[in-house]
């Protein structure tokens, strides 16, 4: 018996250590992610919305993401002596969610409160998930491989707890693949409610959850037949006709949570709002034709009409491109192919990347010496599995079901939802990813956990590496090695920089090394969350004299402007407006980069200078 076959009740002392030191590092980690790392705007916007469908049982906010994440996020937010957040509209909650920033105590609860809760409730549990999915194809030992590096990969665990919906998302995927595995080995109902339960999460969590449907529909196509084909073909319709149900009655469940005091009035302005674009996305006059069939639909199922206004603008402003992205110092607003292959190189950590690597020429070159070994082992491993069976009587999850025809939908899975998101326009990070993440990262688990040394050497290499970019992950690349030199170079999209998930350690770097009074210049940061962080009198206006001391000038800036300045309205969506926010700010950004002195990068995303004399902004307007 191999290691990578041993049930988890026959694991070495050697993997149970590793399993026990995994798991220890990966929690300090998250500690650091909850902890080190500012509350960014859109956390804020699910935060205030959570918490309105918790407080006030009103679901009108953030409608493109459905609300199972933002609920359970925003409780903490209960505990707060009065409400800080009031009731309001969405077409002015970008406004309200500053309250979040203004209160201490409740940035306090919503920051570290709120991703403890989500860490516990949703990236825990995926990472189990990840341990489920790796013993299906390697035994416990992949397993452990698996969980232990999503849980240390610097790319992938600060988001487990930051507040977005994709770890929610990915979670009720793991779930369907899961339930989907099961159906392969087993083709019974329970099997198909594990998938269905797997979908519902995924849908009340984001509307890519939608994705989690192609896996339920190959495991149906691909389970043994074993009876006539009437017979199961009937079957099959049942469990398909069962998961969808448990799926939707998951969703319609958690919408109810959230509508627990509905009020028809503000539900059908919420709709109406979004229809006629003056909600918090930009749909132009597309959901204008829906807007009479979603209200007409509001008075028979509330919750089903906000699901689908939510999922038709999500589609819009998708087709539209609404979000510009600047990649290697162009701006666009359409998507490009090439985005999430060059992402995952960029944003895969270097250990990962060479396991990844070994592990392809390992098969290659298995695949060329014959099939002899790999049918021994096939067959020795169909006898364990038929074994662990008959040990475990039934469990949930049973013995691995048959591998080419899991490793299919696995590959399926992967493929389509790959395929989407290079079509799309969100091109938005690699927490887009973080659903297929433990299929892509299953070939360097299988490798590393067929040698106990090759596993911890892989830990501690992941380990090393996130330990390196603390607290600055999420804006870093693996390529950090660059250092100082150029740290926007493979920063694609920005979106990383502008979470602003780095004022606390510009904080931290501004007390520890006297860089005060400190300024920062930068758009796309809000007076409140600067002050919050920073202090106050922290952030500048462009047009205001810059008077001598300190910049934190927005690494994302320095590049983005010109680059807006350089594109065009046929590349980018909404470009006069940015236009006139480029022409505002460049000219002040400008003039500190020439008249103070470098002093490099710091907190991943500011470039520091400091300026010795104080600049009227009529020297400052005349180099322009």
């Amino acid at each position: 018996m191999t290691t990578t076959d041993q049930p988890s009740s026959q694991l070495s002392w050697r993997w149970r250590a590793l399993a026990l030191g995994g798991a220890l590092a990966v929690a300090a980690l998250q500690g650091f992610a909850i902890t080190r790392q500012s509350l960014t705007s859109d956390e804020a916007y699910h935060l205030l919305a959570g918490y309105q469908a918790d407080r006030y049982g009103q679901n009108g906010l953030n409608l493109e993401h459905p609300p199972l994440l933002k609920m359970v996020a925003a409780l903490p937010l209960l505990a707060a002596p009065r409400p800080p957040i009031p009731v309001t509209k969405v077409s002015v909650a970008l406004t309200t969610l500053q309250a979040l920033f203004a209160d201490p105590a409740a940035e306090a609860r919503a920051r570290l409160g709120g991703r403890s809760l989500a860490a516990a409730a949703f990236g825990v549990p995926l990472l189990l998930v990840a341990f489920l999915l790796g013993r299906q194809l390697g035994g416990a030992a992949a397993g452990i491989v698996l969980a232990v590096t999503l849980g240390l990969d610097c790319f992938v665990f600060p988001v487990l707890a930051m507040i977005y919906t994709d770890t929610a998302a990915a979670l009720g995927l793991g779930l369907s693949l899961l339930g989907a595995a099961r159906f392969l080995r087993r083709p019974d109902l329970s099997s198909a409610a594990l998938g269905g339960l797997g979908l519902g999460l995924a849908l009340a969590s984001k509307f890519t959850g939608l994705l989690a449907l192609p896996p339920l529909a190959c495991a149906l196509l691909l389970a043994p037949w074993r009876g006539p084909a009437p017979l199961e073909g009937r079957r099959r319709l049942l469990a398909g006709a069962a998961a969808i149900a448990i799926a939707w009655a998951t969703v319609e469940l958690v919408y109810a949570a959230a509508n627990r005091h509905y009020d028809p009035a503000y539900g059908r302005e919420a709709i109406t709002l979004y229809a006629e674009n003056r909600s918090t996305m930009l749909v132009e006059d597309r959901l204008r034709p829906w807007e009479r069939p979603l209200l007409a639909l509001e008075r028979h199922d509330p919750r089903a009409a906000q699901w689908l206004t939510g999922l038709l603008a999500t589609r819009a402003q998708g087709a539209i491109g609404t979000y510009p992205a600047c990649n290697f110092g162009t701006m666009h607003s359409k998507g490009r192919w090439w985005y999430f292959p060059v992402l995952l190189l960029a944003r895969t950590p270097l250990a990962l990347l060479l396991a990844s690597g070994v592990a392809l020429v390992t098969w290659l070159l298995a695949r060329r010496r014959g099939g002899i070994a790999r049918r021994r082992e096939r067959l020795a491993h169909q006898d364990l599995a038929a074994a662990r069976e008959r040990e475990d009587g039934g469990a949930l999850l049973p013995a691995t079901p048959p591998r080419p025809r899991l490793a299919l939908l696995l590959a399926v899975t992967a493929g389509i939802y790959l395929a989407v998101a290079i079509s799309s326009n969100y091109n938005a990070g690699l927490r887009h990813l973080l659903p297929v993440l433990p299929i892509l990262y299953l070939p360097a688990a299988l490798w590393a956990s067929r040698r106990p040394w090759r596993a911890a050497a892989l830990f501690a290499a992941l380990f090393a590496e996130s330990l390196a970019l603390a607290p600055t992950w999420l804006s870093a690349s693996n390529t950090w090695w660059l250092g100082d030199r150029d740290p926007m170079r493979f920063a694609l999209s920005t979106d990383n920089c502008y979470y602003h998930q780095n004022l606390i350690a510009l904080r931290e770097i501004a007390d520890r090394s006297s860089l005060r009074p400190l300024h920062v210049l930068d758009p796309t940061l809000g007076g409140p969350a600067l002050e919050r962080y920073l202090g106050g009198g922290v952030g500048l206006a462009p047009e205001s004299p810059l008077p001598a001391g300190w910049y934190a000038v927005g690494a994302a800036v320095e590049v983005c402007l010109p680059a807006i300045l350089r594109s065009s309205a046929g590349e980018m969506y909404g470009f006069p407006r940015y236009r006139s926010i480029a022409e505002r700010w460049l000219p002040a950004a400008t003039a500190v980069a020439r008249t103070g002195e470098d002093r490099g990068y710091v907190a991943g995303t500011f470039h520091l200078y400091r300026l010795g004399t104080a600049l009227p902004a009529a020297d400052r307007t005349s180099r322009r």
